[in-house]
């Protein structure tokens, strides 16, 4: 992809966290790109492009930024809580273009397409890492602790807390249950196999 086109979609997802997809045009993105007008249509000609083309950024974001930090975790708890947190704060916007496209999908078809193979390929290297932690139906506890993520973190953005320095303590409980649910108790803190972890005497 290429410098201007990022910088491009990389402001499309502004635009579409600050004003929604109805606010999605070229002429916005322009604006918010800080660049001259008719450029945003020179590298995506349609508005569908446009949305495409958000899809495909997004993708390549959570690729390059949250799952590498899961994956670079010593325990498997403290990444998912800082991945979490990271959605809710330095990565808002991001996350507010997802859930903007998420709904739009609900009529779209072909949106919805785009978006779920996407996140086929998140899940999958999400199912990757819980395998590695012992999870017993990874792609299943992969599906299941995304849905388990995305709830909490809407949830975090309509109600709060705001307080940053408080989220990931509001966060690490319902994650350690979910993980627990998932590996074993043992198993979620550490992110060792199941079968590694001696049992209680």
């Amino acid at each position: 992809m290429s410098d201007r086109r990022t910088e491009i979609l990389d402001a499309a997802l502004r635009v579409l966290a600050e004003q929604g997809m109805r606010g999605l045009t070229h002429r916005a993105v322009d604006a918010a790109a800080g660049i001259a007008a008719g450029s945003t249509s020179y590298y995506l000609r349609s508005r569908a492009a446009l949305v495409s083309g958000c899809v495909e950024r997004l993708l390549e974001l959570d690729l390059e930024r949250e799952l590498p930090d899961l994956g670079a975790a010593t325990d498997l708890l403290d990444g998912l809580v800082a991945v979490a947190v990271s959605m809710a704060t330095t990565g808002r916007h991001r996350t507010l273009a997802r859930y903007e496209l998420s709904l739009a999908a609900v009529r779209d078809p072909e949106l919805r397409a785009a978006l779920l193979g996407g996140g086929d390929t998140v899940r999958r290297l999400g199912a990757a890492l819980l395998a590695r932690a012992g999870a017993a139906d990874p792609a299943a506890a992969a599906g299941e602790l995304a849905a388990v993520v995305d709830g909490l973190v809407l949830t975090v953005l309509v109600r709060g807390p705001d307080d940053p320095a408080g989220l990931a303590a509001h966060l690490r409980p319902p994650l350690a249950r979910a993980l627990a649910s998932l590996l074993g108790p043992v198993a979620a803190r550490t992110g060792a196999p199941a079968d590694s972890v001696a049992p209680h005497e």
